[in-house]
């Protein structure tokens, strides 16, 4: 739809723009002189559905059930898919008992993204009514360092007043052989409710600025309440050899019943307490994440007067909806949706969008650098909503949409952060829609504009790293599908690729890493049945540790498409890594290649 600037500054001024459920709160930490806060992809509000059982795509796009590893939790926890759900516009972490045991099911999540300082983190919660701990943390991928933004224990027992009032705000360096740990034990960890009373009986924000390795403030509703700074804090026995909490960190959200409570005399949640639905649920509203930003390169926060990803000078490029080069369907057809895809309508917009329909673009850019990403779609559905953006098959982050009140009342949704494009020219931008919700939203526009230019004399420094699936070092199994090998090699469609993957297959390979940093997994993927997952695992120490699962859609064997596989950090040097039939169905999954993103 073709829009005059006066009547699209009318659109702007007379209809607010939808955000997230933050919009509106400062971040209350000083980014730094010159500098601004940049929203990072992972922040969710949550406003989507994930059910207890199989989640959904808007969900794995940031998030894995379980912990970072194979570790189901300390002492009688025991973690438990299905105990973690996204319903009502909140993270569900929910704690039952395992049937017939004494063990306690906890939801956990962590995200597939690590992150390293500076960065501020901050959630709103409700936490449970249990003697259990509430828990939203970072930790690294070898568990030797560990940042807690909340560890709180909320119970109405007579016993559990002085923890009822108190919020714990603390962190971990460890040796694991032999085990050593350290945390601040000084009374400024555990913060009084400053009103007086508990804590378990309000919603409340929490977050933490993770400045440098030897920096970290805590925030409680916006006030800072804490610092621990400089190595008598952080690590006074110098467990991380003089490098501080500097390792990159996963997000964590779980709850625990942790053995120092039994031997502190606390009995666990009795079967009663567990079974009551009004106190056995620790609730997240919305989690964000900031990093700071020079304030001229397009950063901006909603709560600061800006839009994330927005306030560039440069060219803006426009694409009209209906002017797609592809269209298509990841997933099953909705009850009513006669046309596979987007559906052209009217001025060049679509309708008849349901989950899973996409579409690419061929996009000529004026030229290399960050632009930012703005979607002018409309809907009446009030959750569930979203649009995954990708850049030449790599995953680039997801658009939240929210309701504009009918499906013709057009508003403005914008990436959370900026794209990067290495060359001017054509390049393919695919976007899908990813919420819970079947039916989605019509769109009118693509807005890419520029932030900042690359003249070729400072490129940022990128790395990319593709591998053909087929080219395997080694590969193993322990289901048998009577194949000679647990793999298959087999040519569909001109492209070679692995088959006859089955749960607990693997293939390993080898490969060079030119530049450390924080890697993008993206997966050319198929899969014919539901249940199966991608495990990405890296070989340290003679040992594979897992760093992300990624569940693969039922879209059919050899319907080979981009997925997002999360992100793991790896430092310069040969790697080993494992891809690893993890799923829960016999059969798993068929796969074109692999690639990795710095």
């Amino acid at each position: 739809m073709k829009t005059t600037k006066c009547a699209l500054a009318a659109l702007f001024f007379s209809t607010p723009l939808m955000a997230a459920d933050w919009d509106g709160i400062p971040v209350p930490a000083d980014p730094g002189n010159g500098n601004t806060w940049e929203l990072q992809s992972l922040s969710d509000d949550f406003n989507y559905a994930a059910p207890a059982n199989g989640k959904s795509t808007t969900f794995y796009s940031r998030w894995s059930e379980g912990f970072i590893n194979a570790w189901l939790g300390p002492g009688q926890t025991e973690f438990y898919g299905p105990n973690a759900s996204v319903e009502g516009g909140h993270l569900i972490i929910k704690a039952t008992r395992k049937p017939g045991t004494t063990q306690i099911y906890t939801g956990a999540i962590h995200s597939n993204e690590s992150f390293t300082y500076p960065l501020y983190l901050e959630a709103r919660t409700k936490i449970t009514n249990l003697t259990l701990a509430n828990a939203f943390w970072l930790l690294s991928s070898d568990s030797t360092e560990e940042i807690d933004v909340l560890e709180s224990y909320g119970s109405d027992r007579a016993t559990e007043t002085w923890f009822d009032e108190r919020l714990h705000l603390s962190h971990h360096v460890f040796i694991r052989q032999p085990f050593q740990d350290y945390q601040p034990k000084d009374a400024g960890s555990w913060y009084p409710n400053p009103d007086g009373g508990t804590w378990r009986d309000q919603f409340f924000r929490i977050g933490v600025y993770w400045i440098d390795p030897w920096t970290l403030e805590y925030y409680v509703n916006g006030e800072l309440v804490r610092t621990v700074s400089g190595p008598e804090m952080i690590d006074p026995y110098g467990y991380t050899n003089g490098t501080g909490l500097s390792k990159p960190m996963q997000v964590i959200f779980d709850a625990e019943h942790q053995p120092w409570r039994d031997e502190q005399g606390t009995a666990p949640p009795t079967d009663a307490e567990l079974a009551d639905s009004s106190r056995n649920q620790f609730l997240i509203d919305w989690v964000r994440f900031y990093k700071p930003v020079a304030s001229n390169n397009g950063g901006g926060d909603p709560g600061n007067g800006g839009t994330p990803g927005n306030g560039g000078s440069g060219d803006t490029v426009v694409v009209e909806m209906a002017n797609f080069s592809a269209t298509g369907k990841e997933g099953s057809a909705v009850a009513g949706d006669t046309f596979t895809g987007f559906n052209p309508s009217g001025a060049n917009n679509i309708n008849y969008n349901t989950l899973g329909d996409w579409a690419d673009y061929t996009v000529n850019f004026p030229a290399a650098g960050n632009y930012t990403v703005n979607l002018i779609a409309a809907s009446p559905v009030t959750s569930g909503l979203g649009a995954d953006i990708l850049v030449d098959s790599s995953y680039a982050g997801t658009i939240p949409v929210s309701s504009t009140g009918a499906w013709e009342i057009y508003n403005t949704f914008s990436l959370p952060s900026s794209i990067y494009i290495a060359s001017a020219g054509n390049h393919t931008i695919r976007v899908q829609s990813s919420g819970g919700s079947a039916w989605q939203w019509n769109g009118d526009e693509l807005r890419f504009t520029q932030t900042d230019a690359d003249t070729g004399t400072n490129p940022p420094s990128t790395a990319s790293i593709a591998v053909e699936a087929e080219n395997f070092n080694a590969v193993g199994g322990t289901f048998s599908d009577g194949q000679a090998q647990p793999v298959s090699v087999y040519t569909v469609n001109g492209n070679t690729a692995i088959n006859y993957v089955n749960q607990g297959d693997y293939a390993d390979y080898t490969i060079a890493v030119a530049q450390a940093g924080n890697y993008t997994i993206s997966y050319q993927a198929g899969s014919g049945v539901t249940g199966g997952s991608i495990e990405f695992l890296v070989n340290e120490n003679g040992s594979w540790a897992s760093k992300t699962v990624t569940a693969v859609p039922n879209q059919g064997w050899d319907n080979f498409q981009p997925l997002n596989g999360g992100s793991v950090y790896l430092s310069a040097g040969t790697h080993q890594v494992r891809l690893h039939g993890a799923g829960s169905n016999n059969w798993q999954w068929n796969l074109d290649k692999f690639t990795l993103s710095n």
